[in-house]
């Protein structure tokens, strides 16, 4: 592995990237259990819930990869 990709990856890389996945996968779920029940509300805030995760994961991601680039 290159010295970029080895510095950004890393045991809480991973475990915060398994934790993503599980949270939007749980999600998904039940975005799909309300569009089966018509609930429109419900499905465009948990769509909303599983973006806002997203964007919490990169975020907390980006930091990190630039706090290990500076030292």
């Amino acid at each position: 592995m290159g010295k970029d990709t080895e510095n950004v990856l890393g045991d809480p890389t991973i475990i915060l990237m398994g934790i993503g996945a599980v949270v939007s996968a749980f999600l998904f779920y039940f975005m799909f259990k309300f569009a089966d029940a018509g609930n429109l509300l419900m499905v465009l805030l948990t769509a909303s819930l599983i973006a806002v995760i997203s964007f919490g994961v990169v975020k907390v991601l980006v930091s990190t990869s630039k706090n290990k680039y500076i030292k």
